[in-house]
């Protein structure tokens, strides 16, 4: 997964600017507002019950997400994940040893677990040098590594305002790509206008609701 796919030093450095201006808020990993950070969040959360599993972060940044997690009395096993050092340094100082934290590429990745779930919140966004051929083998690991779901949120193409420098992704063609991972896909386009949720999942409910009518 080396070579065309490694990730462009102008995207490091992007997140490391962000990092110095603004500090380790939501505008430090490229968020407008932290509303719009939770909203994503909330529809990250409708993948199925973290309590006690499994998770891992794609992009973690400051290990965000499991402070909301934390906030809503979730607490599950967590792997976090990140392109930049910074920010998985300041994920580590944050939550101690409580949580894992590494910096890395996720197309080297290497698990030495397996995940219930794996998620990613906003590292689609920027239009960085090989970003969009990016997308499909990372959301394919992603569902490799999970035994229940997988989500992650992208720009929506239907955004009525569209800003320079981001990726913004058809959604018809995103639940297409999905489908052909998995016929158990759900895709959310109802939290905010400019953004959409895609859940993965390695067993249909329909599945697991016919092996329970035979216990």
């Amino acid at each position: 997964m080396k070579s065309a796919l490694q990730p462009e030093v102008e995207t490091a450095r992007w997140y490391e600017d962000k990092v110095r201006r603004f500090g380790y808020d939501h505008r430090g990993l490229g968020f407008r507002t932290r509303f719009s950070q939770e909203k994503r969040f909330d529809a990250l959360l409708a993948l199925g019950d973290f309590r006690g599993r499994r998770l891992l972060d794609v992009g973690c940044g400051f290990g965000d997400f499991l402070a909301f997690l934390h906030e809503r009395g979730i607490h599950p096993d967590y792997t976090g994940i990140d392109l930049c050092e910074p920010m998985a340094a300041r994920g580590r100082e944050r939550f101690g040893e409580e949580c894992r934290f590494l910096a890395c590429d996720v197309l080297e990745y290497q698990p030495d677990r397996p995940y219930d779930y794996v998620v990613a919140s906003g590292i689609f966004g920027l239009d960085a040098e090989g970003s969009r051929e990016r997308i499909g083998p990372t959301l394919q690991l992603m569902y490799e590594w999970c035994t229940r779901g997988a989500a992650a949120n992208f720009l929506s193409a239907l955004s009525p305002v569209p800003v320079e420098q981001r990726i913004y992704i058809e959604p018809i063609e995103m639940l297409e790509f999905g489908l052909a991972l998995t016929p158990a896909v759900r895709l959310d386009h109802s939290y905010l206008p400019n953004d959409f949720t895609i859940h993965l999942y390695k067993t249909p409910a329909w599945e697991s609701e016919q092996r329970a009518r035979k216990t």
